[in-house]
């Protein structure tokens, strides 16, 4: 819940989330904590738990990421929520850059912008040695 009180100036557009139990569970606290409601556009995305052809490989994880990302509307945010290893993996298909593991309540800030191009930010917790 404190993670979503810290993104309380964030409207989400649209929620996805893997099928785990736990990330329904994640979404649900998140928003709670940042005063939100589920918005009308959400659903559950197999490939965010490596439930896809390519058992969330990172190209596999890139391919679906990218696809959620251009279902937002222009200057809109979604909220995506995984687990680790499929958050990691995601940021190397998406950059070729490997990034240390996540811990509980940590992630990535993805932008996709005008150009095409993917911009990654991780999202730590303060005392974090990663990143």
């Amino acid at each position: 819940m404190e993670v979503g009180r810290a993104h309380q100036d964030v409207a989400y557009v649209a929620v996805f989330v893997s099928p785990a139990e736990r990330a329904a569970e994640t979404v649900a606290w998140f928003l709670r904590g940042a005063g939100q409601q589920l918005p009308q556009e959400h659903s559950v995305v197999p490939g965010l738990a490596g439930k896809d052809q390519t058992e969330g490989s990172p190209e596999g994880m890139a391919i679906g990421i990218r696809s959620l990302l251009e279902q937002l509307p222009e200057g809109g945010r979604g909220l995506a929520i995984s687990h680790t290893p499929f958050v990691e993996r995601a940021a190397l298909g998406l950059t070729g850059h490997e990034v240390e593991p996540m811990r509980e309540c940590e992630g990535l800030l993805i932008t996709l912008r005008d150009d095409g191009d993917i911009e990654i930010e991780e999202l730590r917790l303060p005392g974090s040695t990663a990143g």
